[in-house]
């Protein structure tokens, strides 16, 4: 068991810290695969080794310092795949089943001027709806718009989901889960 110092008076501690990675990245280096028009609304995509692995190395030291922060145990592989998401495809709410998971994307057709084809995220524990700390995506979820470059590496047990993608959008995107 956990013993807890008390805070001093007016100060809000945080006991329920949800660390994430939301940011960009270069796409320098990575020959981006082009999806064949039409299609289903989403399937995997060849991508050159020399792409991956530039990929890899991106996932691996953004879940690395996640690891950090939590003074986890050192993430040392990933596997990261390539697909293409076209009009019609979401994915509704979901977890993980690694330690940490992300995403990145590499192409957009087009930028809507709704939420379509967004990532979002959200916190799954009983009572973190009633919470609201700034920073932190207690409460809310946290979208992030399909632009190419996007990159967000969260813990496996965040709540993730992707909004449906509206007609003519197709996007391209790097999915990355850590080796238990």
């Amino acid at each position: 068991m956990t013993s807890l110092a008390a805070a001093p008076a007016g100060t809000v501690t945080r006991l329920w810290r949800t660390p994430v990675i939301v940011g960009s990245v270069s796409l320098d280096g990575i020959t981006i695969p082009v999806p064949a028009p039409g299609g289903p609304p989403t399937g995997e995509l060849a991508i050159d080794p020399a792409s991956l692995a530039v990929l890899e190395r991106q996932f691996l030291e953004a879940m690395q310092q996640l690891a950090d922060g939590d003074a986890g145990p050192p993430v040392t592989s990933v596997r990261v795949t390539v697909s293409a998401w076209r009009a019609g495809y979401d994915d509704a709410a979901f977890t993980a089943q690694c330690q940490y998971a992300g995403w990145t994307i590499l192409a957009a057709s087009c930028q809507p001027v709704t939420e379509a084809g967004c990532l979002t995220f959200s916190d799954p524990r009983a009572g973190s709806a009633m919470t609201a700390v700034p920073g932190l995506p207690f409460g809310r979820q946290l979208p992030v718009r399909p632009v190419p470059g996007a990159h967000v590496v969260v813990p496996g047990w965040l709540t993730a989901s992707v909004i449906p993608l509206q007609a003519g959008q197709v996007i391209t995107v790097a999915t990355a889960w850590s080796a238990r």
